[in-house]
């Protein structure tokens, strides 16, 4: 009875990961005011695209801050902005037309006589306060909580994670495993954010999907033959410099500060890897307690909980990846 129990919540878990229809929806809002002179400053904005136009937000300064011009609209865009005489803006207010969809967002400032700074705010926070005569290693932080929120909100590569942990199971195949995913990303997310290569989003968004079908097929088929099962950090290294590809995208959209950009991106990369890290080793701890409240009957090495997972996965999995496909026409 305990065992049937847990598979459905592991069921259930795996139906949740993959309700987004879009990998990186969660793609922050990012904002950028650079003081001009002493009573102007230029707010800039991206926005994130899966943002429809009917809930595109007001961003504004406050307070006694105006906007020079017509109002702004759309996902990508910058105003001058005038504020009273000697008076610094203290606030970025971000007002959504319609329901607050919980977007993370991150403001980059930068103040004649203060030190740049960034700050990033949570999912729901629409009032950002700008402290001031802070140092530029506020960086690291703020990319490095970025890094973190990417990878868990980043559900194809949680569900590529999963299927190669089922793949290895064992202690030091998992290590192995884990360990070739990072450094191939890492050198694909290097090389992407700086511009060495200039891989296309949609498709690369469509092959991890498609990576994920792969070794969902793996655990179906049970051929321990395989090069997959045997080599499973074969498997989640090839398939790792396409996720790092995945990473970069969303690490592009946000932008990276043109005077610190080897730091904001060893940060985001050490962020990335902190919450990888956390995300495994939460599941290892759940599948060790079912096995415990089990009394062992619960095996998770079992052919059939290995290929009910593969078939979840696989298909749902599969499903992504013709929505993306169809997206690149």
């Amino acid at each position: 009875m305990i065992a049937n129990c847990t598979r459905v919540a592991l069921i259930g878990v795996l139906i949740v990961l993959l309700q987004p229809a879009n990998a990186h929806d969660g793609r922050p809002v990012y904002i950028e005011v650079t003081q001009m002179s002493s009573d102007s400053f230029e707010l800039a904005w991206k926005l994130p695209p899966t943002l429809d136009r009917f809930s595109i937000p007001v961003i504004e300064l406050r307070p006694d801050c105006i906007i020079s011009g017509s109002r702004p609209e759309g996902l990508y865009g910058q105003r001058l902005i005038r504020c009273a005489a000697g008076q610094l803006p203290r606030q970025v207010n971000i007002d959504y037309p319609r329901v607050n969809p919980s977007l993370s967002s991150i403001v980059h400032i930068e103040f004649t006589n203060f030190p740049a700074r960034f700050i990033h705010a949570g999912p729901g926070v629409t009032t950002i306060e700008i402290p001031l005569g802070i140092s530029e290693r506020s960086i690291f932080p703020e990319y490095g909580m970025l890094g973190v929120e990417h990878i868990l909100g980043g559900y194809d590569h949680l569900l590529f994670l999963v299927c190669v942990i089922w793949l290895a199971f064992t202690w030091r195949r998992i290590l192995l495993a884990i360990t070739g995913f990072t450094i191939a990303h890492s050198i694909t997310l290097a090389l992407a954010a700086l511009e060495l290569i200039t891989p296309a989003v949609g498709p690369t968004e469509a092959l991890i999907a498609l990576s994920i079908v792969f070794v969902a097929a793996e655990l179906v088929r049970q051929n321990r033959n395989s090069l997959s099962w045997r080599f499973p950090v074969a498997v989640s290294s090839v398939f790792g410099l396409l996720h790092g590809l995945g990473f970069a995208s969303v690490l592009a959209e946000l932008g990276l500060p043109i005077n610190d950009t080897l730091l904001a991106l060893f940060a985001f990369n050490i962020g990335v890897e902190a919450g990888q890290l956390f995300f495994v080793g939460a599941l290892l701890f759940v599948v060790w307690l079912a096995v415990r409240a089990s009394h062992e009957t619960f095996d998770p090495a079992s052919n059939r909980t290995q290929v009910g997972s593969g078939y979840i996965v696989g298909s749902l999995a599969a499903f992504w990846f013709f929505q993306r496909f169809l997206l690149l026409g």
